[in-house]
């Protein structure tokens, strides 16, 4: 692994997104993932590049949600271990932040040229008539000569 993890975590939704605008557009780093706790009112930013680009980036982000008065924490990641990446959902190859999910957690799950997964069932074809039609007949033929054994007849 050739890259780093910058992590800042500040308090409200708001501030974690001017944040970020600053943190991306100061180096050349990816937004890879974010986490939001209590509701948006914890949220924690993480970005991705080189050693040197996500430190500045992170040190932009500190400063300036320090500014806001909204800093929490602010770390940098160099070559994080492969179970770091799985923590934050960050283990497999070419990731893209979901950005179709509004849950607590919507780190990048998905890969870049993978299209929006179709969440309808698809329709199977049904069983050809003259088959049903002999099963069901087979089926009326057996309770028919149950109940013939039995001595009971069946009323229709």
């Amino acid at each position: 692994m050739n890259f780093s993890l910058g992590l800042v975590e500040v308090s409200a939704l708001g501030n974690a997104i001017a944040m970020l605008d600053e943190m991306v557009k100061v180096a050349d780093v990816e937004f890879v993932a974010v986490e939001r706790k209590l509701g948006g009112r914890l949220v924690t930013i993480v970005v991705k590049g080189s050693v040197s680009a996500v430190t500045a980036s992170v040190e932009t982000g500190r400063r300036f949600a320090e500014k806001l008065g909204c800093l929490k924490s602010a770390e940098v990641i160099a070559n994080p271990h492969s179970e770091i990446l799985k923590f934050i959902h960050l283990d497999k190859e070419e990731i893209t932040p979901n950005t179709q999910s509004a849950a607590t957690h919507t780190g990048s799950v998905g890969k870049k040229d993978s299209a929006p997964k179709n969440t309808q069932k698809k329709k199977t074809a049904a069983k050809p008539a003259a088959k049903t039609v002999k099963s069901q007949a087979k089926k009326a033929s057996d309770k028919k000569s149950v109940s013939q054994k039995r001595g009971t007849k069946k009323v229709k």
